[in-house]
């Protein structure tokens, strides 16, 4: 069968518009040295870590954000090349008339024209998911940092109090110690002495559960930022502030409508109109037109062909009914999205109030019972007082430095949800 003249041409053009699959091989072992290598290189140089440094390893390493950098990417791929034309097609046709002996060649190319407008709404699909995929990224690099902010304070509180809790295990051991001594000597009596040494024993269990808590936290930080194992060692520079931060603003229902999750949210809604336009469309006729070349003995015939695709039955009917669940869906969605950033600014303001109030108490009988404290030790150092009264006075004093710790941690980790959730607070 002899091939026209143009379609030969078109052939290598043809062929190397199409794409070549080459393999790729997970190759773990080289991945982990990368990681390694980047991790350490990451963490040189500076050490303890900064909050900046937290915040640059964090947004480069952690395997949930790269995920969502991956889908943007994705998406944007599929944005070049979305509202093609369909493919032309070509066919060809040889028959041999026996009687008399007469053969017939022929070859047909034919083309869909988009008078739909299926190509422009497919790529309009495609922008929506771009732009969709970039505001989610936006969101959740926004909601990683607050994560990370909340969590170094959650490890700087554990190691505040695990140095406490050493300083006054140290503290009751001397108690118990000299206890015993005067208890041999009959100078106390058996339920002081008990007092005194379970006190030490729950000292001791309490800091044992610190050391947990303290080595999780740090795992759990070393986690989020997407450190190699090996880097597990790091530690983070900062402790918590002696002063009680002033509040933080809390966000308008103006700025919270410019809240990235918000925009993701809308973003996704709008991809899912841009869906069933799509689909709707896709129930009205297609024209065809395409041209064919036939050779019969030594007569050439060339044809012009229209054709219709009519859609009497389907209709598209089934994607329609999935674009329309899905609208539903995203608009749903992106209502409770705004519900929760609603309800979250008027809780953590809430919140914010009390453990306001909660920390200015507490830093009160701190002071209180840290100035009885100094007084029974100065009393206790000239024999004025016995071991069970300063005790109870070291005792109760440490019990409310936890507690203020405990306060403290509640309140920083609110206001930096409440910095978060104002979308004009930027990151340091």
């Amino acid at each position: 069968m002899k091939i026209p003249h143009y379609l030969g041409m078109m052939l290598p053009f043809l062929l190397a518009a199409c794409a070549v699959y080459s393999p790729k091989l997970v190759d773990i072992q080289q991945n982990s040295s990368e990681w390694k290598q980047v991790s350490a290189r990451m963490c040189e140089g500076e050490t303890p870590l900064s909050l900046d440094r937290l915040h640059e390893i964090g947004l480069l390493l952690n395997p949930e954000l790269n995920q969502a950098r991956l889908a943007c990417a994705r998406s944007t791929a599929v944005a070049e090349f979305a509202g093609l034309w369909e493919d032309p097609g070509l066919s060809g046709s040889i028959a041999r008339i026996r009687e008399p002996n007469i053969i017939n060649r022929g070859v047909g190319m034919s083309l869909t024209l988009p008078v739909t407008g299926l190509p422009g709404l497919a790529e309009k699909v495609a922008a929506c998911y771009k732009e969709a995929d970039y505001l989610t990224m936006q969101a959740k690099e926004r909601a990683y940092l607050g994560q990370l902010d909340s969590l170094r304070y959650r490890v700087m509180s554990t190691h505040a109090k695990l140095h406490l809790m050493q300083s006054r295990i140290r503290q009751l051991a001397e108690e118990q110690q000299s206890a015993q001594r005067m208890h041999e000597l009959g100078e106390m009596e058996f339920a002081d002495f008990q007092v005194i040494c379970r006190r030490w024993n729950d000292g001791q269990k309490e800091l044992q559960e610190m050391e947990q808590e303290h080595l999780e936290a740090h795992l759990e930080m070393m986690k989020l930022l997407g450190l190699h194992p090996d880097l597990r060692e790091v530690e983070l520079a900062g402790h918590l502030p002696n002063h009680i931060p002033a509040a933080v603003s809390v966000p308008t229902q103006e700025k919270l409508m410019q809240h990235p999750a918000l925009k993701a949210s809308l973003a996704e809604h709008d991809t899912s109109e841009a869906e069933l336009k799509l689909e709707i469309r896709k129930q009205y006729p297609e024209l065809e037109i395409g041209h064919g070349f036939e050779e019969e003995d030594e007569d050439s015939k060339v044809s012009l062909e229209l054709g219709i695709r009519l859609p009497l039955w389907n209709r598209n009917r089934e994607g329609i009914a999935r674009a329309y669940a899905e609208r539903d869906i995203k608009e749903y969605d992106a209502v409770q999205v705004w519900r929760e950033l609603l309800m979250q600014s008027v809780s953590l303001a809430d919140m914010q109030r009390l453990l306001l109030k909660h920390c200015r108490a507490e830093k009160n009988r701190v002071e209180m019972l840290s100035a009885a404290e100094k007084k029974q030790e100065n009393l206790y150092s000239i024999g004025e007082t016995k071991l069970p009264a300063v005790a109870d006075a070291r005792q109760e004093a440490y019990l409310r430095r936890l507690n203020f710790i405990d306060c403290m941690t509640k309140l920083l980790v609110t206001q930096v949800e409440l910095q978060y959730l104002n979308p004009e607070f930027i990151a340091k």
